[in-house]
């Protein structure tokens, strides 16, 4: 004999349906939900750009440490990629839907399937756009690193740029000078990439003393990508994944960039979503790291910067203040100039368009333009530090 069918109560008014149905009502009811939910973190994001001080003061110090602790934990306990496993396992997981998908259209249950597809395929992206907002996007709403470190930005003549580029040359040829070369006279690591990646959160330890926004949650271990060299293809040094709090840098780049590249891919960690901003924190950090490798990295990145912003204002000054960069520094810029001239091409410009839309997609209205903006803070940071006392002698002679 079989037992009765279960029965609720699901009206309030003494009708009753068989749970299974209920089930299926509920299923089909919240099938597409995902609908309503999913503007809704961009639209949280748009309103939350009219208070960057509440942002900065309440979502970034409070609920982003505690909301970020448990993906931050996780990326640290796996040695290797999420990110890369993700891509690498991407075109498998399409196969075998095309597959699921060949066999449910040749046993009439295409209908069905491609439905409960899109279902799946909507919460997925719904997910991954709350992640997103909670854990980057709504960054690019909080107060700019020139308020919340008293670095107010300003036009600047092309002396100043000079004066600070002469600076960070000297100081880049200083930290040099205990770091190692190859045959050529190039920059190599003095540890292995592992364990240069490895140190990288020393630099935010030191530098949290005089920066405390740099010290509102521990610094995430940089990941390496084993497929770099590929991915060299598209002129990415770095890439951080809000998704899982992950930091991925690319190990094939010229070893003098790389880490810089770890330092800024941390920044963003930490919750600085802007690209100048993560720039110039690497900066910070860097200087004030203990390994020489990473001071070196830091200056000789602010160096090129200041390189190419006083090339784009005053060409004669430029000529004039290139002069006093040292020989390593040279063979250094040459030798990744070298090296990613093998890389151009479609793929890179295409990268660096898709770059360029996202970046405007979330409130950088320069897009790519945004990273040379990092000069405007490290100049503002070096008038603050640096140039009262090195102005006099730090200008080239005319």
């Amino acid at each position: 004999m079989k037992p009765p069918a279960e029965f609720s109560d699901i009206s309030g008014t003494g009708r009753v349906l068989p749970k299974t149905r209920q089930s299926r009502d509920w299923t089909r009811h919240t099938r597409l939900l995902w609908l309503i939910l999913l503007p809704i973190p961009f639209l949280l994001r748009s309103l939350l750009a009219d208070a960057p001080e509440w942002v900065e003061l309440s979502y970034v110090q409070h609920f982003f440490p505690i909301w970020s602790s448990p993906f931050r934990a996780l990326s640290a306990a796996l040695p290797f990629s999420l990110t890369e496993l993700a891509v690498v396992l991407l075109p498998a997981l399409l196969i075998l839907w095309f597959a699921a998908a060949r066999r449910a259209v040749r046993n009439h249950r295409g209908q069905r399937f491609f439905r409960r597809s899109l279902s799946v395929l909507g919460w997925i992206v719904t997910i991954a756009a709350w992640q997103f907002m909670l854990l980057h996007g709504i960054m690019y709403t909080r107060e700019p690193v020139s308020s919340s470190f008293d670095l107010p930005s300003r036009a600047r003549p092309a002396q100043e740029v000079a004066a600070a580029l002469v600076w960070t040359a000297q100081q880049a040829e200083l930290a040099r000078i205990a770091c190692q070369e190859d045959d050529a006279g190039v920059f190599t690591l003095q540890k292995s990439v592992r364990d240069t990646l490895d140190a990288a959160g020393a630099g935010y330890l030191a530098a949290g003393q005089d920066w405390p926004l740099l010290t509102i949650a521990p610094p995430a271990r940089p990941k390496p990508v084993l497929l770099s060299h590929l991915w060299s293809y598209t002129g990415i040094t770095g890439l951080y994944n809000p998704l899982w709090v992950e930091a991925n840098v690319n190990i094939d780049q010229p070893a003098y960039l790389l880490p810089a590249a770890a330092s800024h891919e941390i920044a963003h960690t930490l919750g600085f979503a802007r690209e100048d901003e993560a720039g110039f924190i690497s900066f910070l950090t860097g200087i004030a790291h203990p390994d020489p490798d990473y001071r070196y990295s830091s200056y000789a990145d602010a160096t090129i910067r200041l390189l190419n912003s006083l090339a784009a204002v005053d060409p004669g000054l430029y000529q004039e203040t290139a002069s006093q960069v040292g020989d390593g520094v040279w063979r250094d810029i040459a030798a990744a100039n070298d090296y990613w001239q093998q890389f151009e091409g479609p793929v890179q410009e295409t990268s660096n368009s898709i770059n360029d839309a996202y970046l405007k997609a979330n409130l950088q209205t320069d897009g790519v333009h945004s990273y040379g903006r990092m000069v405007d803070l490290l100049l503002a940071w070096y008038e603050k530090n640096q140039l009262q006392q090195t102005l006099p002698e730090a200008l080239p002679t005319p």
